[in-house]
């Protein structure tokens, strides 16, 4: 959910000329062999960079899950978890406007091919995890409590309803996904409002 900083040039390379060639021929019609023929690289080369063709589509969730652990770590622990939550999500979908055909590529496969979808929902459990830990510590509770859990499910739920509205919008931004963040953190907000 955020453009990738971890991978190196080589690997976004690889992912950017994979997610052309999915959007050209579909996913299940494009072989390993295709992916590193097309990205310039020997098959044993591609696979130090991606140890499956999933994990093309799916590693910069991987990327954008280790820079929100670190966005939440870095919200004051006196925020409470609705606004730290919003602030994280902000800044990891802050796409320039040039990844974002790459970024609507890579939503589609998640959103269309089941493959693709079932690994990426283990990828969004994690994130569910994640976004957990940090509302119980926030609100002093401990992390297997029903209200941490809810929260993140809501969370992580309302980002990909997220997603799934930007891809069906005509937006070509990363403007609009950032206000589409902000407009579903305003619902949950109301939602998960602190307590009297």
């Amino acid at each position: 959910m955020t453009s990738a900083t971890t991978r190196t040039g080589r690997a976004r390379h690889l992912e950017a000329v994979a997610l052309e060639l999915f959007a050209a021929r579909g996913f299940d019609a494009v072989t390993v062999d295709d992916l590193a023929a097309a990205g310039g690289v020997g098959r044993r080369t591609f696979f130090r960079y991606f140890p499956t063709k999933l994990d093309v589509v799916l590693g910069e969730l991987d990327d954008a899950l280790a820079a929100l652990v670190v966005t939440l770590h870095a919200v004051p622990a006196e925020v409470d978890p609705v606004a730290a939550a919003r602030e994280a999500f902000l800044q990891v979908n802050a796409y320039a406007d040039r990844d974002v055909p790459a970024l609507r590529r890579r939503l589609r496969l998640i959103e269309t091919v089941p493959e693709v979808a079932a690994r990426a929902a283990v990828r969004y459990a994690a994130w569910e995890r994640a976004v957990a830990v940090d509302a119980a510590a926030r609100w002093g509770c401990s992390t297997t409590e029903l209200r941490p859990q809810v929260f993140a499910r809501v969370v992580v739920a309302a980002m990909r309803g997220v997603f799934t509205t930007w891809l069906d919008s005509s937006a070509d931004d990363g403007a609009s996904l950032r206000a589409l963040v902000g407009e579903a953190f305003d619902d949950v907000g109301r939602g998960f409002a602190a307590r009297s």
